[in-house]
């Protein structure tokens, strides 16, 4: 059963991984209400889907590390979750271009109307997710609990700000 889980989290981390390549992709000219990168168009709808379905994937990935932490085994799992994390910390901003903040989206107003703020986040969020990569590394499980309670709380702090809940 165990190998299951393990096997449905690497198939998330790949698919993460396809979502963020996709948003690293190209810049979004701020247009209209689709994202255009390299000449590919993506409607305002797309882009909501995209950011929702890698928050889910990111979600998976840190109930991955959760559990590696506290189930005492190798925290290998641990830091991969953690680098996948970092690389959608980076993406994230890519993901809220103007025109994006849809009724289907619980994107605050605030992640326009106070993008430095936002974007400050964002790396705050892959700094401590690099930071967790690097604790999880060296094997030691207090430091990686800390650093991956230090990694929550720039989730937190993000949504309290920024995502309707």
């Amino acid at each position: 059963m165990k190998s299951i889980g393990i096997c449905a989290a690497l198939v998330g981390v790949g698919l993460f991984g396809a979502v963020v390549v996709s948003a690293e992709s190209g810049k979004y000219d701020g247009g209209d209400t689709s994202g255009e990168a390299n000449g590919v168009t993506m409607a305002a709808e797309d882009i909501v889907a995209t950011r929702r379905a890698g928050y889910f994937l990111s979600t998976q990935a840190v109930g991955q590390i959760k559990a590696g932490i506290e189930e005492g085994g190798d925290l290998r799992r641990t830091r991969a979750g953690a680098m996948m994390l970092a690389n959608w910390a980076k993406a994230i901003p890519t993901l809220f271009p103007e025109g994006t903040d849809l009724e289907s989206s619980r994107a605050l107003s605030t992640v326009w109307s106070d993008r430095p703020g936002f974007e400050a986040r964002a790396v705050a969020y892959r700094e401590a997710a690099l930071n967790l990569a690097e604790t999880a590394a060296t094997g030691d499980r207090e430091a990686s609990d800390s650093a991956f309670r230090a990694m929550a709380g720039t989730c937190h702090a993000c949504h309290q700000t920024y995502r309707e809940e």
